[in-house]
Formats: structure tokens, sequence, C-alpha cells
């Protein structure tokens, strides 16, 4: 059976077939040739759980409980899933174990560690290490340096529905085995604001083996499940119900779906069938938390990234629970995309918001601005009921297409006085694994600089513009005005061809606006490879 998300998807994809999405859980960067894959089959989709149980002495009960029911529980994720799956294990007393990593189609381990190898003994008293296990988790930490055995190091992957189930009935004590009021309580709810961040349910089940430490033990596992979309439940005192809550947390499949503009005319359907999609009008800088037209950030402020999100969008509905999540890069082509390290991209900061119905607008402090002052936005919404549809890869251009819960903006604001000339940066790169050949284009969609506003020259600096001679000088709408410099000629269609770029290379050049007559116009200057568009930036020009 499909999700009402799914069925939508499938409508606006037409023909596409459904692909498992387990194969595209790796973070190595893919060639921007790569096809997106359509939405795996199952009620559910893509499913990552991580199993955190508590096995000391004093759960027994439960843990006998989650032997009888786990052939259930795991039946349940492979068919919710329709197969495309990734389970974890890790247990704890005061230290924590992984007993598995999350990895793809391991229902026999799982299902086989719980049955034949989980057994209740030792802890030492209470409390537990709960909130540290949980912690190994959600943030994918390795053993070293830690009181853990084994790594916890697979990949949630963004295109999946992702759970941590907790069971305990201890408080979280960190590593040393004492609770303390403002130290434990606020490592677990900083755990909770981490799955946030990391589109993460946590559903919690507390057994109450003993009301001792009940009133302090609840709102901790609450918190868990409030601040991330779980579910919190209280099993009976001897474990039982445990497993059937565990089936009940994992059969919640409910969609929403915020959105982003790629473009104005953008509906949120996935791939987005229009045009451009690196100048959302849904992201904008601006000097303070109060609304601006927008502009480049002025370096050593801090300024305020603006965005919309929209709710909802055609594939779910409710409120939207998730964390928005902005970076940066020079403005250019070619931006490269990693899951792990952000490629191309630098982290400014984030939010956790739920979004309701309509447009909700979020603001992200950027402090102390970096030079040189001409940037790229990318903005992500991260969120456990409204996963991306599409696995990342590489090419920015094609997540942002492929995912209506990313946007990039690559808007220059130029202002240049009569008889003047200002300059603005333009980066040349190749995120690929191969040798490309590369077209620069510069275009107007709306009235043009070129002419009646002014003179544009775009200087590719020696090493570029070596390259480009070397491949035989082509282009249409430009002429050599300098060593390393050309005038674009025709504003609604100049084209500078066969740019050779190596793997990982990029390149500064510059554009240089001459002002002529006052007035405000639009120039686009966009790289294109053989796949087509892999970026460009809108230089909203305005000549005063």
């Amino acid at each position: 059976m499909e999700s009402v998300r799914q069925r939508g998807r499938r409508r606006a994809l037409g023909a596409l077939a459904c692909a498992a999405l387990a194969a595209l859980s790796t973070i190595t960067l893919v060639p921007a040739t790569a096809a997106a894959p359509a939405p795996a089959a199952g009620k559910c989709g893509p499913l990552d759980v991580a199993f955190v149980l508590d096995d000391t002495g004093s759960m027994g009960g439960t843990i006998a409980n989650l032997k009888t029911g786990i052939n259930s529980i795991v039946n349940d994720v492979v068919t919710a899933s329709g197969g495309d799956y990734q389970l974890g294990l890790v247990t704890f007393k005061d230290t924590v174990t992984v007993v598995d990593d999350l990895a793809p189609g391991n229902a026999a381990a799982i299902t086989s560690h719980v049955t034949n190898t989980l057994a209740a003994g030792g802890g030492g008293g209470e409390p537990e290490a709960s909130d540290e296990a949980v912690n190994t988790a959600v943030n994918r930490l390795p053993a070293l340096g830690r009181p853990q055995v084994g790594d916890f190091t697979g990949v949630w992957r963004s295109t999946a529905t992702k759970f941590v189930v907790l069971v305990t009935d201890a408080r979280p004590g960190g590593f040393d085995d004492n609770y303390v009021v403002g130290a434990d309580d606020v490592n677990a709810a900083a755990r909770a604001t981490d799955a946030l961040g990391a589109g993460i349910k946590i559903s919690a089940v507390y057994v109450p083996t003993s009301s001792a430490y009940s009133s302090t033990i609840v709102p901790v596992m609450q918190n868990y499940a409030t601040t991330t979309g779980g579910v919190y439940t209280q099993a009976a005192a001897d474990g039982s119900g445990t497993a059937t809550a565990i089936q009940r947390f994992l059969s919640d499949c409910r969609q929403t779906d915020v959105f982003m503009h790629d473009q104005s005319t953008d509906t949120g359907i996935e791939p987005n069938p229009n045009g451009t999609v690196w100048s959302s009008p849904d992201i904008k800088v601006c000097p303070t938390l109060a609304d601006c037209p927008g502009g480049q950030p002025v370096v050593g402020s801090t300024s305020y990234v603006h965005v919309k999100l929209h709710n909802p969008g055609p594939y779910g509905s409710g409120p939207g629970l998730g964390t928005l999540k902005v970076y940066y890069t020079a403005q250019g082509g070619a931006a490269v995309w990693n899951p792990v390290t952000g490629g191309d991209w630098t982290f400014i900061g984030q939010q956790g918001v739920t979004v309701p119905a309509g447009a909700t607008v979020v603001k992200i402090p950027w402090v102390t601005v970096p030079g040189p002052g001409h940037f790229c936005l990318l903005a992500r919404w991260v969120s456990a009921t409204d996963p991306m549809t599409f696995a990342e890869v590489g090419n920015t251009v094609l997540n942002a297409k492929n995912n209506n819960n990313i946007a990039w903006r690559n808007v220059d604001s130029v202002r240049v006085k009569t008889g003047q000339t200002t300059g603005s940066p333009f980066q040349v790169g190749n995120g690929t694994d191969r040798t490309i050949k590369t077209d620069l284009v510069v275009t107007s969609p709306g009235k043009p600089f070129v002419g009646a506003g002014g003179s544009l020259v775009l200087d590719l600096g020696p090493r570029l513009f070596e390259r480009w001679r070397q491949t035989g000088g082509g282009g249409e709408g430009v002429k050599q005005v300098g060593e390393t410099s050309l005038e674009i000629t025709d504003a609604r269609q100049a084209r500078i061809t066969g740019l050779v770029v190596e793997p990982g290379e990029r390149f500064e050049t510059t554009l240089v606006f001459t002002g002529r007559q006052r007035g405000e116009f639009v120039q686009h200057v966009v790289q294109f490879d053989e796949t087509g568009d892999i970026g460009g930036v809108e230089f909203q020009v305005v000549v005063e």
C-alpha cells in the first residue's frame, strides 16, 4: 500500500518507475549525469530504525517481551518499507554497546541478536547511560575515546523516515552512574535537539520497574518524543506491552510536506518541471530581523538569512516539524554538495521550527559574515515526517530540482554609478570526477543591462583564458578587449564555449559592470556542461 505522499509523487512523476534507494545511501559524490531515482514502494517508503535498549538486570521482563515480539516488529519494518530499510541495535548499562550498526537489509541479524543474544544483567544500580546511547545512535559515534564497544557509523539516509526507539526504566546518567539535575537532563534534551536536526524521531518506552524515580524519568522520556515528533509510551512494570508499543511507533508513516520555491512558478512538484532552480524567491539576506528587499550581507556584520517555508505542498498535510539549515558558498556554478562535509557549502546555522498551514518565515543569524561578501545560499528542510524524495548527490542543481525541501539562491545585487565600474566574482568549477568542457552563457530574462544600462566585461583570468584559447576561443556575442577579458556584446544571448575544467578545479572570474544610464536591469550568468545548467547567478544591476 502506498502512502499519500507516494501516490501524489507517482502521479507527478508519470512513467518513472519505483526503484529501491538502499544502493544510493553512500556519501560518495556521484557524477552530474546520474539520474535521480524514484521513491521506493511500500506503505512508508524507506525506513531507518535504531533500537536503543536498556539491558540491565531490572529489564528482564521487558527483554522477554521483546524476544517474543521481535519477529513481528522486524517483519512490519520490512513490509512497510517495501524492503528498503536499515536497522541498528544499541544496548546500554553504564556503558554503551553497538551490537549492530545501521546497515541495509539486516533483518535476520537484528532478529537473531535480540532472540539469541540479548539478555538482562548487571548495571550496577540506577541511573544508566541512556542519554549517551541515544547520542551514539543519533550522532553516529565511534567507540574511540568513549566507554563504548563498537562503532556506530552507518549513514542515516536523507530519503528515509528515521526512528530511534528508546526503551529503559532508568534516569539518564551519562557514563558516571550518577544523575545530576541540570547536567544529565540537559544532556538528554540536547540529544533530542540533535535528533530533530537530523530528521530523526525518538519514540520512547518507559518501563516503571520502580516508581522511585518516575517523576524524573517521565519528563525526560516525554521530551525526547515531543521535541522530535515521536511518541512516548509507558509499558507495564513487567515490560508487557513494549513490543506492541514499538510496532505502533513504527507504523506511523504520517507525511507532511513543507517546501520552498525554486522560482515563482514552482508549485512543489518533484522533480521541478520548470526552469532555473538557483534563484529561489524564498531566500534572502537582511541586516536585521526586520523584513527587507534582500541583498548581499555586509562583511564582518551579523546578518540574518530569511527563509520562507510553505505548507502544505502536494505530498502531505498537517503541521511540519523539522529543522531549517542554511549554508553559503562563493557565487558561481558547479557547487558540490556532500551530506557529511557539506562539500563546497559552509554551514551558517539552523533552527528547529513547527510550520503551520500557510507561509512561515524563519530567520537565522549569520554571525561575522566573512569576506569577500558575494555568496550563494542554500536552504535545506530536514524533517522526520518529510524526508527527501530523491537521494542527494554531488550536483546541487539536481538536488534542488528533485527535492522541494531544498532551495538555492544565487542572486547578487550590483550597484554602479553612471560612468563608473564595479566588479563581482563568478566561480567556474567542476564538481564531478571527470574532465568537463563547460560554457558560460550570459542572458537577460528581463531588462538587459548591456546596451542601455552600460557595458559588461568578463575577465577569465590568465589560466582559464589560456584554457579557452587552447580549445579554439569559441563563442558568440563576445569580443576580446584585454589580455584575459571578453566584452559581452549581445545581452540577450552571449556564450563563451569550450572551457576545460579538471575534477575539483575552481576558477574565479570577475564581471566588470560599467554604468551608462540609470535604471534597474537583470543579467544571468550560467555555467553549462553536457548535462545542462550546473549553476548560475542572477545579477540585479542598479545604475545610479
